[in-house]
C-alpha cells in the first residue's frame, strides 16, 4: 500500500545537510532554526529563519543545511490551481 502524505517534517542538527530530489512544487519552511537552501544550477542562496518559507519551482535537486540547530524543516506540496 502506498500512502501519500501532505506534510513532512524533518529535524536537522546544526551542520547537517539533506538532499531533496524531486522537490519541485514543494513549499519549504523553517519551523525552528535557520536553514540554508541551495538549488543545483541556481546562483541564489536562500536563508530561511523561523516562520519563513520558499516554494521550489525548479526541477533541479535542492540541498538544505541547518545553520543553527536543531532546525525543523517543513515540506508541503503546493496545491495545483484549477
Amino acid at each position: 500500500m502506498l500512502t501519500a502524505t501532505a506534510h513532512t517534517r524533518m529535524l536537522l542538527q546544526r551542520g547537517q545537510t539533506s538532499r531533496l530530489a524531486g522537490a519541485r512544487a514543494t513549499h519549504l519552511s523553517s519551523a525552528s532554526g535557520t536553514l540554508w537552501v541551495t538549488i543545483d544550477h541556481d546562483a541564489r542562496d536562500i536563508i530561511l529563519e523561523p516562520g519563513q518559507g520558499f516554494t521550489v519551482r525548479s526541477s533541479e535537486a535542492v540541498t538544505v543545511s541547518a545553520l543553527s540547530g536543531p532546525a525543523v524543516l517543513d515540506l508541503r506540496p503546493v496545491e495545483a490551481r484549477a
